[in-house]
């Protein structure tokens, strides 16, 4: 789900939409970035994180603050080789006139502070001078562009933050986050969603070009209490179907497949049954894609990746709709 957002974001930030920026907590977010960074630095490289207790919340965009904890620690890591500590440490502080001298984008006020400190091999004054420009890097041609920190500075002076550095050949070096103290409360985290709603025997025909994702499906509906055939070709599916037409309750099939497209297995299922449900799941909808879905009798199109939350109240709704057809023809 990360990484989904993550490409939201990226989009969002190409078409230069606004962030979406909201009262949080720091401190989830960064376990969650320092989580993913444990697993591509050395074990021999130590994460000592301290989180202060009851810091206020700020106003930011989590995916964003995720992407600078990952460029810093990716840095930090460049600079510590196989050995060393890596220090990120949270504090609520407030700062002075005499502090807000450090950065131009630094004020007067209360803010939560995260440094993210490492005992690698440091940079002199030159160096740290430009460390901010787009595209300057100390690495060797072919190991770096050099966008990571000035993506870094960007981030933080879009979060009405600062970013400031001290750094010395063989002491290390220590970049220091400052986020202003936001005015409002975090939101409360949202109820627990109601259990999916189970089937009961039901007929599922699972047709996708994934194996993991057919066997992952088969197992997630058959908890529901469906009964679940599923095929990662179109073509032995649709075998299966014309041998049986009778034996399935509901077709699932993704749209883009090798040699036989979703769409041309659920036209050749409802030539035979016009009447069986068939849902289209697809990572991308466009708007015709939904008007020939609709053209052609396909019930439902379902945006990929999936959950079990997703599939099983459309199932049982989709199932729902075929029974009260069913009654009223009757």
């Amino acid at each position: 789900m990360r990484a989904v957002d993550l490409v939201r974001r990226i989009l969002t930030f190409s078409r230069q939409q606004p962030q979406e920026r909201k009262p949080m907590e720091l401190q989830p977010v960064v376990e969650e970035a320092l989580k993913l960074l444990r697993a591509s630095l050395p074990t021999t490289i130590e994460i000592r994180p301290t989180f202060a207790s009851e810091a206020p919340p700020i106003l930011a965009d989590a995916t964003q603050i995720h992407q600078v904890i990952m460029n810093l620690g990716a840095n930090a890591g460049h600079a510590m080789g196989d050995h060393g500590v890596l220090e990120v440490r949270e504090v609520v502080i407030e700062v002075d006139a005499s502090l807000a001298q450090t950065s131009p984008e630094l004020h007067s006020g209360r803010y939560v502070r995260l440094s993210v400190s490492d005992s690698g091999c440091g940079m002199s004054r030159e160096t740290v001078a430009r460390i901010f420009e787009p595209f300057f890097t100390t690495k060797p041609q072919g190991e770096g562009t050099g966008l990571g920190l000035s993506v870094v500075h960007g981030i933080m002076k879009s979060h009405d933050g600062a970013v400031t550095v001290y750094s010395e050949p063989g002491k290390g070096t220590a970049f220091h986050l400052y986020f202003p103290v936001a005015s409002g409360e975090v939101p409360a985290a949202p109820d627990a969603a109601a259990p999916a709603p189970r089937g009961h025997g039901e007929r599922v025909l699972y047709v996708d070009d994934e194996e993991p994702l057919v066997y992952l499906t088969m197992q997630v509906l058959g908890r529901l209490g469906y009964d679940v055939t599923g095929f990662v070709e179109a073509e032995a599916a649709l075998k299966a179907f014309l041998a049986e037409p009778d034996r399935f309750d509901v077709v699932i099939t993704d749209l883009s497949m090798p040699r036989m497209s979703g769409r041309d297995l659920a036209a050749r299922i409802l030539e035979v049954r016009p009447d069986l449900p068939v849902i289209l799941a697809t990572g991308y909808i466009r708007p015709q894609d939904t008007e020939s879905a609709r053209r052609l009798g396909i019930r439902d199109l379902i945006l990929k990746p999936n959950t079990v939350d997703e599939l099983g109240p459309i199932l049982h709704r989709i199932l729902s709709e075929g029974q009260e057809r069913g009654t009223e023809k009757k």
